[in-house]
């Protein structure tokens, strides 16, 4: 019998960065009272940045996983990102995702992110055809989007200046993602290290 997970490679974010965006989320709610019906936050134990979706996972496969991802990332310098902005996706006026941005050094981001892609091919995973376009996903939109997008615009939410902290990128975990009728649940499997030591003296 297989037993197949539905899993990603996700950098965990500290306590008070969580929190500062759920502060951000919760005035964005209040904002948006009046479309509360449309919209699904998500969860604060939930956010994360994405590294790579993997989606459909055989069991078989984790250990190889692990593996691959392991050589990819040990020898990448540890680095650092921050949370901060609104934008949206696919665009300002209609939006169907409303996420945080991701800052810092970016650079580094992108470049663990393709070394990642890369290292998994082999393993059954294609490197996704779409750019990389670093961000935090905070809620969803299910219908009445410019209805959503009119009052986020009216109210300077995607040009405010917001920051919500700054993440030292020394790992990256894998996930397991479990579908409730309450929303995704998503379980820490593992996680594996970047060289921290890398330009210390």
């Amino acid at each position: 019998m297989f037993v197949v997970l539905r899993t990603f490679l996700a950098i965990e974010l500290p306590v008070d960065v969580r929190s500062a965006i759920v502060r951000e989320a919760q005035r964005l709610s209040r904002m948006l009272a009046a479309h509360s019906n449309v919209l699904s936050w998500a969860r604060p134990d939930n956010l994360h940045v994405t590294v790579r979706f993997f989606g459909a996972t055989l069991e078989s496969q984790m250990a190889g996983i692990r593996q691959t991802v392991e050589r990819a990332v040990s020898t990448r310098p540890s680095f650092d990102i921050a949370i901060g902005g609104f934008g949206a996706f696919p665009d300002l006026r209609a939006p169907r995702v409303l996420w945080a941005g991701v800052n810092g050094d970016v650079a580094a981001l992108t470049a663990l992110v393709e070394g990642v892609g890369v290292a998994v091919v082999p393993l059954g995973f294609p490197q996704e055809g779409k750019p990389f376009h670093p961000h935090l996903t905070v809620a969803r939109v299910r219908r009445a989007y410019r209805d959503v997008g009119s009052t986020l615009n009216a109210a300077g939410v995607f040009t405010a200046p917001v920051t919500c902290g700054r993440v030292p990128v020394e790992r990256v975990a894998l996930f397991r993602s479990d579908r409730r009728p309450t929303g995704s649940v998503y379980t820490k499997l593992w996680d594996v290290a970047l060289d921290t030591e890398a330009g210390v003296p």
